[in-house]
C-alpha cells in the first residue's frame, strides 16, 4: 500500500508542460466540433479551461497529467454517466462525448507527451467558499452529499480501488510526509493526535459499509444559487472519487465545511453535526459508523494541514496551494483533539 501511496503523490506533484489556449481549442474543434473561446481555470491535478461556444453554451475542458492512468479519467466519467441515470436531478457535470461518440480523447500534447481530455457541461453558480455560510447551508451539503452516495450506490469500476493519499484509510501516512517536512511548526501536536486517530482508522474502519464516494465535497467543490445561498446548485470535481467507507464521504464534507474563521470547538462540532445529520436523514448510518465520525472528521482536518504544507514546501513558489496561517492551523488542531475526546451524537 505504502508503494501505490507513493505512486500517487507522484501524480500529484507531477508536471506537464501547459497545453495553450491556442492549442485546447484546436483540439476541442476537431474532437468535438465545438467552435469556442476558453478561459483557463485552476486545477490540482488537472488543467482546466472555460469553453464558451460560438452559440453560448458552456463547457468545461480537462486535460490530465501525462502521469495520469487513462482508466481514471475513464472511471470518473463512467461515475458521472450513472449519476445521470440514477437521478439526473442532481446538479452534477454532464459528460459530452466526442464525434465518435467516446467520453474522452488521448492526443499528443505540444512537449510530445500523450494526454488525457474530456469534455464536461459547465455549471453556473458560486463557490460555497466565497458564499455566506449557514446551518441551512450546511445541511444542504449534507443532503446532496447524501443523495450522490444513493446513486453511486451499486457502481463500480477498475480503477474504483485506486490509492488517493486524501482518503482517510491512508491517515497514517502523514507520518511519512512529516518526515519530510522538517520546516513544519506544528509537526509534534500533529503527530501526538496521529497517534490517537490512526489506531482507530486501522482497527474500526475496514468492519465499515464501503462503496463509491465523491470523496470531496468541499467549499471549491461545492457551487450554491446566488439567489439562494442555502441552495445547492452543483456538484464539481469527481477527482478524488475512490471506492471507500461511506462514512468518510460525510467525515470530509462536515470537516471541508467547518468555517475556516471557527476556533471554538463546540461551534466546529455544531457545523459538523448540521451536515451529518443531513446525510444521515438521506443515507441512514450505523450506529458504528456515528461512532467513528468525529475521529474521522479529525483525520481530515489532520490531513488538510499536512498535505497542505507538504506541497507548499514541495512549490515555494507557489501553486495550487496558499500557505495556511499559524492560527487557522492551531484552531484545526483545537478542533480534532476535542473531537477525539468526545464522540458525536447525531
Amino acid at each position: 500500500m505504502t508503494d501505490q501511496v507513493d505512486a500517487f503523490l507522484a501524480t500529484m506533484v507531477a508536471s506537464s508542460r501547459p497545453v495553450s489556449v491556442e492549442y485546447a481549442l484546436t483540439l476541442v474543434q476537431e474532437h468535438y466540433g465545438i467552435a469556442a473561446r476558453a478561459t483557463r481555470l485552476t486545477g490540482e491535478r488537472d488543467e482546466n479551461f472555460r469553453l464558451t461556444a460560438a452559440g453560448g453554451a458552456e463547457y468545461v475542458l480537462k486535460i490530465a497529467n501525462a502521469a495520469e492512468d487513462p482508466a481514471e479519467t475513464e472511471f470518473q466519467n463512467e461515475a458521472l454517466l450513472h449519476i445521470e441515470r440514477s437521478d439526473d436531478a442532481l446538479p452534477c457535470p454532464r459528460v459530452v462525448r466526442d464525434r465518435a461518440g467516446k467520453t474522452f480523447i488521448r492526443f499528443t500534447d505540444e512537449a510530445g507527451a500523450t494526454r488525457t481530455a474530456r469534455i464536461l457541461t459547465f455549471l453556473a453558480g458560486r463557490l460555497l467558499g466565497s458564499s455566506t455560510r449557514s446551518p441551512a447551508q450546511r445541511a444542504a451539503c449534507g443532503r446532496i452529499g447524501g443523495k450522490l452516495s444513493l446513486a453511486l450506490r451499486g457502481f463500480d469500476h477498475p480503477a474504483a480501488r485506486r490509492t488517493i493519499l486524501w482518503d482517510v484509510r491512508h491517515t497514517a501516512h502523514m507520518r511519512t510526509l512529516l518526515e519530510e517536512m522538517p520546516r513544519f511548526p506544528l509537526a509534534s501536536p500533529v503527530r501526538a493526535l496521529l497517534e490517537h486517530v490512526v489506531p482507530r482508522i486501522e482497527r474500526e474502519l475496514p468492519t465499515l459499509r464501503h462503496q463509491v464516494v465523491h470523496c470531496d465535497l468541499n467549499a471549491l467543490n461545492i457551487l450554491v444559487d446566488p439567489a439562494d445561498e442555502a441552495r445547492v446548485a452543483g456538484v464539481i470535481d469527481f477527482g478524488d472519487m475512490v471506492h471507500t467507507a461511506l462514512v468518510a464521504d460525510v467525515a470530509v464534507c462536515a470537516a471541508e465545511l467547518i468555517p475556516m474563521d471557527c476556533s471554538d470547538p463546540s461551534e466546529a462540532r455544531a457545523s459538523i453535526l448540521d451536515v451529518s445529520r443531513a446525510y444521515h436523514d438521506c443515507v441512514a448510518l450505523h450506529q458504528e459508523e456515528v461512532g467513528l465520525l468525529g475521529a474521522l472528521v479529525a483525520a481530515r482536518l489532520l490531513m488538510t494541514l499536512v498535505i497542505h504544507e507538504w506541497h507548499v514546501q514541495r512549490n515555494p513558489g507557489g501553486g495550487h496551494f496558499a500557505p495556511l496561517e499559524e492560527g487557522f492551523m492551531r484552531a484545526r488542531l483545537k478542533i480534532s483533539d476535542q473531537l477525539l475526546l468526545q464522540e458525536l451524537r447525531l
